[in-house]
């Protein structure tokens, strides 16, 4: 039987009322059994057990031969994800074989593109004209290449070439930066089409931009196609060099208004031109009939740290509802000798960094906005009993946490906007705090802050604040922001656990702090959060000021020793300067979350102004 790590059982302890240990013990002792060659019937006794789907999938996909086994598994547990997958898997087995009958007879449809391309297939090949080509034109209008084990059912299909689709896929591979595709279905189109040569021209300035600068302009906007491509062509070659190629994209604003892809264009210009630091950026900015966030929030950057006042005055609409907008408005008003009030006013409503510093300037209380979810209680109980939700419990508790979050978000896939809410909510009070994070993040749905902001690790935290003298909530920050409470969470720069801590940053501060990683140690969260504590510590005595001490933890001392060179009288300005958008967005972040974290604790901490000037002692 497999031997559980001290982690493991510290998080199974949040399931262990759910199934017994016996039950556990079978479980794992199946698995292992299974993995190295056991039969599966040896434990029919656990056919009823929630993961039972995943210990059937484990065994025959060794044993793809026992068609009638297989076969029973879908009928009993078609939904379940490793069920599907080894649907899939059999189905390819049996296309291989030449077994099409038992294609025919036991393939349903689980989203998988070549099983349902070896079933058309196995249909025509069969006689069967009909069924293979059910509903085939939405598989072939695709924006990616389709399996080849459709091509012999798109050959018998009348609409295979009928131009107005391939015009039509033609345009969706096009606009989903596949040129390579849209190039070779355009090929195929006859001669006689009008749209033909225009589609080839524009796959081929797709894939080679800089072609655009030898064409004349008037033959780019010539039709109401070329004005529907050039977008996409113009998004390449700007992604070349913005800066060289700025004037080249923005001479078509003219021709093109009302042309959403050309604003989007724009929108994409004037992020690669601020970022650059390059003038040019206004001129782009104000081409834009509607800048989206991004945008907006780019040129914002660059005015602000320009001091560039009144460019910011003249560019930016004054009834914009952009919290970041609306405070440097307020900033550039105060620099011009102007009423900025309106705009902090404004600002201040909101829950964020911007709208915490706004408050300041006005001195308004901070507005939090919260939204409870109300829980449903049919919906409710409707979780309880649902078999995906119990192998996530189930999965979580035996320590296999990825697969454990892949039931949720497919399970949360499927469902309506209001039924989404009600899951997450579910997930909050049943401790699956990422998850619960994930699905409203994902549903943009910020308000209901007990939900997005939990407080799983109370005792765990104040011990780490004890032990190292961080404050709670910025422990409680950098751990929301870092992993959203996942104790398990594992990054691609191989940062791990509650605060992302990297291995050889973990074993510094486990010497310093006379704390063991063995087995596993770096998950368990009493150790990672007095660890990361206590490098928050050493990031704060080396800066004094939580800003630059929290810029570190992401990105490195080094990186922000550079910074400083961005000088550093007035934080907000510095913040706006570090180069990474992703370190921009974590200090303001952690700035925010700080003050959410004081509200749910009931502690009161300083404002966010004083905490950016350096006057708070982040660290007793």
């Amino acid at each position: 039987m497999q031997k559980l790590s001290p982690v493991f059982l510290a998080v199974g302890l949040f399931f262990a009322p759910y199934l017994g240990a016996e039950n556990a013990t079978g479980y794992f002792e199946a698995k292992n059994s299974i993995k190295n060659g056991g039969e599966l019937s040896f434990y029919s006794h656990l056919s009823d057990h929630p993961l039972y789907p995943y210990l059937a999938a484990d065994f025959y996909r060794r044993n793809l031969d026992r068609d009638s086994e297989i076969t029973s598994l879908f009928q009993r547990y078609y939904a379940a994800r490793p069920i599907k997958k080894l649907h899939n898997r059999w189905i390819e087995e049996k296309y291989n074989q030449g077994d099409y009958a038992a294609i025919a007879k036991h393939y349903y449809h689980t989203g998988n593109e070549e099983a349902e391309c070896a079933y058309r297939s196995a249909q025509l090949i069969l006689g069967n004209r009909e069924a293979a080509l059910k509903d085939i034109y939405t598989t072939w209008l695709s924006k990616t290449s389709v399996s080849p084990l459709c091509d012999s059912v798109f050959a018998v299909w009348d609409g295979i070439n009928n131009p107005e689709y391939r015009v039509k896929r033609t345009k969706l591979a096009y606009r989903a930066g596949n040129a390579a595709l849209a190039e070779q279905l355009a090929m195929r189109l006859p001669d006689s089409n009008a749209e033909k040569s225009t589609l080839l021209q524009f796959a081929r300035y797709h894939r080679y931009p800089e072609m655009l600068l030898s064409a004349l302009p008037s033959e780019l906007t010539s039709s109401a196609l070329a004005r529907e491509l050039l977008p996409g062509a113009l998004k390449q070659l700007i992604r070349i060099d913005s800066s060289s190629y700025a004037t080249f994209a923005m001479q078509f604003a003219d021709s093109m208004k009302g042309n959403d892809d050309y604003q989007a264009m724009l929108g994409k210009l004037t992020e690669y031109l601020a970022k650059r630091d390059d003038p040019q950026a206004k001129r782009s900015f104000a081409l834009m009939s509607k800048p989206n966030k991004d945008s907006l929030e780019a040129v914002v950057r660059y005015l602000a740290t320009n001091a560039d006042w009144q460019g910011l005055l003249q560019l930016i609409k004054p009834d914009t509802n952009n919290a970041m907008a609306l405070y440097w408005l307020g900033r550039a008003s105060e620099a011009s000798g102007k009423n900025a009030v309106k705009f902090y006013q404004k600002a201040a409503q909101t829950r964020s960094y911007y709208g915490f510093l706004a408050a300041d300037k006005i001195g308004a209380p901070y507005q939090f906005n919260k939204a409870v979810i109300a829980p449903e209680a049919n919906v409710q109980q409707s979780f309880n009993r649902h078999p995906g939700l119990e192998r996530a419990k189930l999965l979580r508790q035996y320590g296999e946490p990825i697969e454990s979050r892949r039931e949720i978000i497919n399970l949360a896939n499927k469902m309506p906007p209001q039924r989404k809410r009600q899951l997450a909510l579910w997930l909050n009070q049943n401790r699956f705090y990422f998850e619960a994070i994930y699905l409203l993040g994902q549903a943009k749905d910020w308000n209901d802050i007990d939900v997005r902001f939990p407080t799983p690790y109370n005792a765990v935290v104040k011990n780490a604040s004890r032990q190292t003298g961080v404050d709670v909530t910025w422990i409680y920050a950098i751990m929301r922001q870092e992993s959203s409470m996942d104790p398990r969470a594992y990054s691609r720069a191989k940062a791990q656990g509650l605060m992302q801590l990297i291995p050889g940053t973990a074993r510094r501060m486990a010497r310093q702090q006379g704390l063991s990683l063995y087995g596993g140690g770096i998950y368990d969260p009493v150790t990672n959060t007095q660890l990361g504590a206590a490098y928050l510590a050493d990031m704060f005595a080396r800066y004094g000021n939580i800003v630059m001490a929290s810029a570190a933890y992401n990105a490195g001392p080094g990186r922000v020793e550079r910074w400083i060179d961005n000088g550093i009288g007035d934080m907000t300005v510095w913040i706006e300067k570090i180069p990474f958008k992703e370190t921009r967005k974590y200090v303001k972040n952690i700035l925010e979350y700080q003050q959410v974290y004081a509200r749910h604790l009931g502690i009161t901490i300083p404002t966010v102004t004083r905490r950016l000037t350096g006057r708070y002692q982040a660290v007793k």
